[in-house]
């Protein structure tokens, strides 16, 4: 590994979660460093709007701490003051089964109660641990071709494919077992079972306790909490191309040109594969291939007189079997109400992704009132929102489809041949915020 030189500069190139991560943890260990953000302002898809007292998350609504990264985070930044947990809420969920909202419970006993799959559904699911793996485990497939395998066509329909939806916004006989599932894919091959190796992994103990949870201005106020430590080291200027020297690289931007011995993307794929043209023409392409899904986030409000929450919890998610264009719904007030106007209702309704990319050409308006609708008649709401505001994400989320491996290997082959320029973000860490910053967490304590 190419260790860090502490006396040597680093240029950190995006400044979204991925970029602002991997800069804070390098002012940690005190190294020196650049961050370039080509935008006015920093958090990439990290986006909250501030309206009628409730604050309006664009891009992730929540934050899985699965280990304490992100408190800890938080108390080096002074804002763990600022944590909000997840309510109880969170635990009830929903999915739309012949429009109606169906109870889903995480507990493997309650599948013999709940309507989103037959009987004949639910035999099949359980029959799970006696169902033989295919012959060629190490091989990849796609998540929805592995699942059915496991577990049968109808629970893949009714709870696997809206669940990915909602985390990938991808087509799930697209997604890789590999890449998405590495986990699940490791317990058929080592248990036989995806059931025995959740019970199995079960057993292992946490040191810390995982917590969902949001910031009382929103997630954007922890990038802002960042930007603001790190703001006389945070350029904001395009970076257009990468440069390959005799020793280190020179990267130049729209200004002027900056020299260093080690250069960390954080940009998406896509953004990544133009700077890279002329240095690597190859990876380039490979780069700019690599698929994004879009995602349209909308804010709606009502009054709490509009609506009659005989239901509670995170909100639901719709299978694509229910021919609906709203994708899923979270119920913002429930799950984190001090985030919300003291009378207000306030959902956040989801639509876009791999199946429906019409989304970047349709009017915003029309997609609103028609997945208002829907979401209306799933709830039984008969008036109007006080608001209704979105936000277009035309490359939302990178879809890590079957032969994605691959892909990560060229890149670890790419970072082995030229040392000192490293990958990272989403495409390489995965998808999730949590992801991000325990990638950029990662790379520095190893090359530190």
């Amino acid at each position: 590994m190419n260790k860090f030189n502490f006396g040597e500069e680093v240029l950190v190139i995006g400044g979204g979660i991925s970029g602002l991560s991997t800069a804070w943890f390098l002012h940690k260990v005190g190294i020196p460093f650049k961050l370039f953000e080509k935008e006015p302002e920093t958090g990439g898809k990290i986006s909250t709007v501030e309206l009628h007292n409730s604050q309006l998350d664009f891009g992730p609504n929540s934050l899985r701490d699965r280990n304490g990264e992100i408190r800890q985070l938080a108390k080096e930044l002074s804002i763990l003051d600022d944590v909000i947990q997840i309510s109880e809420a969170f635990k009830t969920r929903f999915i739309v089964r012949d429009a109606k909202l169906q109870r889903l419970s995480p507990s493997l006993g309650s599948l013999f109660a709940t309507k989103i799959v037959s009987g004949k559904g639910k035999l099949r699911a359980l029959a799970e641990p006696f169902i033989s793996g295919k012959e060629d485990l190490d091989g990849d497939e796609s998540v929805g071709e592995f699942l059915e395998r496991r577990l049968g066509k109808e629970a893949v329909s009714y709870l696997a494919d809206p669940v990915f939806s909602g985390i990938y916004a991808g087509d799930i006989y697209q997604m890789s077992k590999k890449t998405v599932l590495p986990e699940l894919a490791r317990y058929e091959q080592q248990y036989g079972s995806l059931v025995w190796g959740a019970l199995r992994s079960k057993k292992e103990k946490k040191s810390v306790k995982p917590m969902v949870l949001s910031f009382r201005k929103g997630i954007q106020q922890l990038t802002d909490a960042i930007t603001e430590k790190l703001s006389e080291h945070i350029i904001y200027d395009e970076v257009l191309s990468v440069q390959k020297l005799s020793s280190g690289y020179k990267i130049t931007t729209e200004e002027r040109a900056y020299e260093a011995q080690k250069v960390i993307s954080c940009v998406p794929a896509f953004s990544l594969g133009r700077i890279l043209e002329g240095f690597a023409p190859e990876v380039s392409a490979l780069l700019t291939d690599i698929d994004y899904a879009p995602m349209l986030s909308t804010q709606v409000l009502f009054e709490k007189g509009q609506v009659d929450m005989q239901k509670n919890g995170f909100g639901f998610l719709v299978p694509r079997k229910e021919n609906l264009r709203l994708l899923g719904a979270i119920w913002k007030s429930s799950i984190f109400p001090e985030l919300s106007g003291e009378n207000l209702h306030h959902f956040t309704l989801m639509t876009g992704g791999a199946h429906d990319r019409n989304v970047i050409s349709d009017p915003v308006g029309e997609i609103e009132q028609e997945i208002l609708a829907e979401f209306s008649n799933l709830m039984g709401i008969e008036e109007q929102p006080s608001m209704i505001k979105s936000r277009l994400w035309p490359k939302a989320i990178p879809q890590m489809n079957v032969g994605y491996e691959g892909i990560k290997e060229t890149l670890s082959g790419f970072e082995q041949e030229y040392p000192g320029f490293y990958f990272g973000g989403n495409y390489r860490w995965g998808v999730s915020v949590p992801d991000c910053i325990s990638g950029a967490n990662g790379i520095i304590r190893s090359l530190a």
